[in-house]
């Protein structure tokens, strides 16, 4: 039952997080702290090693000057004075029998029999000898004499393990707290790094509990959480623009559609109401299919929108003579113009080829030269201009009409989008919003300009795709005008 409380606790980052800190802190202090431990132990095991061994060789010397009984004098001499550390000598026969022996009354623990049944250690090396209560050891190292005589000198490692032990108490007493230090900062550096993430699963939250506006708080440290974070509420902010833009979408077409469909409904109306005659049955029909085609028109359009924007637009391309197209395109729009006085003017080399869809780039063309005749007064002006630059097909549309504001301008790429002044002209608000989706389908881009009063200019921007059918692969730059 325990073991499934602390489940939550074991399963969160920010606990693991701080516990491999701590566990590495951990083992980084105990491993440093064993290392000085290991390289005191053996400074201090290399010290005395030196001591014995130049003691040995002090005595050595001084036995052969001197012989036995000189050296007995010596000692004796500085036993009295405590001129030197104190150190375990014994000189034994041939035979290894102790004729002499000096030791500090400090280290009479120590066996020192051992030393007449152990065989003599080769120059160099170390003999052991335990004390009694086995707390201490007694390193001795040996020589043999010109004589054959055996010289021993020893030193006890009472005092060198009496300053490790206490350097390990004090290891002891200073690892306590840094553990506790390290154990507390692994909780603080976790709490610390995974803030933003709670930041983030806060803000989650309270998206969730309706509150669309909350953004992830970003402290402008410039690590990848803040940038998580930033991208976060990039991603906030389009999703923000995008259901208000559905919104927008689907009140625009509310209005649009009941208004079609209200007219439907009053025709079917009258029509019921006129008994026995045909005439007027038969308009009212005829008024009824032309607002199920505008209504068809919408929807189809609202769906070719939707599959250029995704990608799954069906393009037939083939080689287009563009100027052909343009022309064919004024001409159809000729009389419209001419009805308002508008002089509809073309200006593009004999021929343009472009791989494209011929019926989708007709379309466009068709949707920039409506919008430009219905918004621009009698009288007015409008040119169409066609020309290739660096592997690149311009295709640029002008008038002279009324302009949009810079925020009609900026909206006017918006499905169903349409200015105040223009829901006195007839249409779906749809136009520049196929004509933004097929360009960009064939991998092209599109911009506008406009100026409230002084007109409006597209420009519209197709890669060139030559086929090596194509009669003119340069293009000729050449001009036709046509009025």
């Amino acid at each position: 039952m325990f073991l499934r409380a602390l489940d939550p606790l074991r399963k969160a980052i920010s606990f693991r997080l701080a516990l491999w800190y701590s566990a590495f802190f951990i083992l980084s202090t105990v491993s440093l702290f064993a290392l000085a431990y290991f390289l005191l132990a053996s400074a201090l095991r290399q010290h005395d090693r030196d001591d014995v061994e130049q003691r040995l060789h002090q005595l050595a010397a001084q036995y052969q000057v001197t012989d036995l009984a000189g050296l007995k004098k010596e000692l004796a001499l500085e036993t009295r004075l405590r001129k030197s550390k104190p150190f375990f000598i014994r000189i034994a026969a041939p035979g290894n029998t102790t004729i002499f022996l000096q030791i500090p009354d400090q280290w009479s623990t120590f066996d020192i029999s051992r030393l007449e049944r152990a065989p003599l250690a080769d120059p160099g090396n170390l003999i052991w000898v335990p004390a009694k209560d086995d707390e201490a050891l007694l390193e001795i190292v040996s020589t043999r004499l010109p004589d054959g005589a055996i010289l021993q000198i020893g030193k006890s490692t009472e005092q060198r393990d009496s300053v490790l032990e206490s350097f390990g108490w004090i290891v002891a007493g200073v690892m306590v707290p840094m553990v506790i230090v390290g154990m507390l900062g692994g909780v603080f550096l976790a709490r610390r790094s995974l803030q933003p993430i709670r930041e983030l699963i806060k803000t989650v939250h309270a998206i969730e509990a309706g509150a669309m506006e909350t953004r992830v708080p970003i402290r402008d440290t410039g690590d990848e959480l803040d940038e998580l974070g930033k991208l976060f509420n990039g991603m906030l902010n389009r999703i923000a623009t995008l259901i208000q833009g559905m919104r927008n979408a689907l009140d625009n077409v509310a209005h649009d559609l009941r208004t079609p469909v209200a007219r439907i409904r009053g025709i079917a109306e009258i029509a019921l109401r006129s008994e026995r005659k045909p005439d007027r049955s038969r308009d009212a029909l005829a008024d009824c299919v032309e607002e199920s085609d505008q209504l068809l028109q919408m929807l189809n359009t609202l769906m070719d929108i939707s599959e250029a924007e995704t990608g799954t637009l069906r393009l037939h391309l083939e080689l287009v003579d563009i100027s052909k197209l343009l022309a064919d395109a004024v001409d159809l729009y000729q009389l419209v113009a001419e009805e308002k006085a508008i002089t509809v003017s073309i200006t593009a080399p004999p021929q343009m080829w472009l791989t494209a869809d011929r019926n989708r780039v007709r379309q466009v063309m068709g949707n920039l030269l409506d919008n430009a005749i219905k918004y621009t007064p009698e009288g007015g002006r409008v040119d169409v201009q066609g020309y290739s630059s660096q592997n690149m097909m311009v295709i640029r549309v002008a008038d002279t009409g009324i302009g949009m504001t810079p925020e009609e301008l900026s909206k006017s790429w918006e499905r169903l989008y349409r200015g105040d002044k223009s829901r006195s002209q007839r249409g779906l608000g749809l136009g520049l919003s196929l004509v933004k989706a097929v360009v960009e389908a064939h991998n092209g881009h599109v911009n506008a300009s406009s100026s409230l009063g002084a007109g409006s200019v597209f420009t519209l921007t197709l890669p060139v795709v030559f086929s090596s059918e194509s009669p003119f692969p340069s293009g000729d730059r050449s001009t036709l005008t046509k009025t």
